[in-house]
């Protein structure tokens, strides 16, 4: 759905960042799913709110929305072929020429 972008020399300048904004993302992302599974459903008056959060969890599992690369290959291949395919690109690129080598073993923060 969406990716962040870094530019080379803020990575340069500071080999912690990549990592830093990654497990930023990750854990406000575990407190959203933390508040919707606890606090939400006291605050809002919807009576589906609760179905509404439970159904794509038992689909997908509990973390629908998985960031990192590993979770993310099949789809980033894919999109990358896609890409080349019409003409996007001059060339298929790989997940690995795409993004930050720090990036490409980084695993979600869980609690």
């Amino acid at each position: 759905m969406h990716a962040v972008a870094i530019k080379k020399s803020m990575m340069n300048q500071n080999p912690w960042f990549v990592d830093a904004v990654f497990r930023a993302y990750s854990q406000s992302k575990q407190m959203s799913y933390d508040y919707m599974a606890n606090a939400a459903p006291l605050k809002d008056s919807l009576p589906w709110f609760g179905q509404e959060f439970e159904e794509p969890r038992a689909l997908m599992g509990k973390n629908y929305y998985s960031y990192g690369i590993e979770p993310n290959r099949k789809t980033l291949r894919a999109l990358l072929r896609y890409s080349h395919q019409q003409g996007l690109c001059s060339r298929e690129f790989t997940v690995e020429e795409l993004f930050a080598p720090a990036s490409l073993k980084l695993v979600e923060f869980s609690a």
